[in-house]
């Protein structure tokens, strides 16, 4: 009889995670977009916006759509935002500022380190051919911080004067 009680516990344990895993919130940033949304989707919360059309080629292979928008407001500051779509879902995003009119890296720092806590360091093969979508020859600028949050990978960067924001899914098949 305890056996069957143990086994019983254990199997309304398990059925409970696996729920509130079911059930737990997406990452959401800007607008409450989030990855898998589609193109139009993320258009939508973005709003009444410009933007251009891009196809992103990387190495490995991958052809991305992105949409690119010049000169949002991000924490009252101008920069460039890219949405990157793979298979028609958003698979990742980058917040591009320039130090000429942007935060400088500490302020952003500091700005996610507030949200998400201590950064942690970073294995590049976590990225894996992301790291592309950062950074064209794959190398990432003299600083770098990662914070990871559920299913989000959150990259910060500086590339010469520019402060970039990469968020990328971690489930994406891509960074495998």
């Amino acid at each position: 009889m305890k056996k069957i009680f143990a086994m019983l516990t254990v199997l309304c344990l398990l059925c409970s995670t696996a729920a509130l895993a079911e059930n737990a919130a997406p990452f959401t940033f800007r607008n409450g977009i989030s990855f898998g949304m589609t193109e139009n989707e993320v258009l939508a919360a973005e709003g009444n916006v410009r933007f251009e059309r891009d196809r992103e080629h990387i190495r490995g292979g991958l052809m991305f759509d992105e949409l690119e928008i010049e000169h949002i407001q991000e924490n009252g500051h101008s920069a460039d935002l890219h949405y990157f779509f793979l298979e028609g879902k958003l698979a990742a995003a980058r917040i591009e500022f320039d130090d000429d009119w942007g935060l400088s890296y500490d302020e952003v720092l500091n700005e996610l380190t507030s949200a998400y806590g201590a950064a942690a360091a970073l294995d590049l093969n976590t990225l894996g051919n992301g790291i592309y979508l950062l950074d064209d020859d794959g190398r990432l600028g003299r600083r770098t911080d990662a914070f990871q949050v559920g299913n989000a990978l959150i990259v910060l960067h500086q590339d010469g004067d520019d402060v970039e924001v990469g968020y990328f899914d971690l489930t994406a098949a891509y960074l495998k």
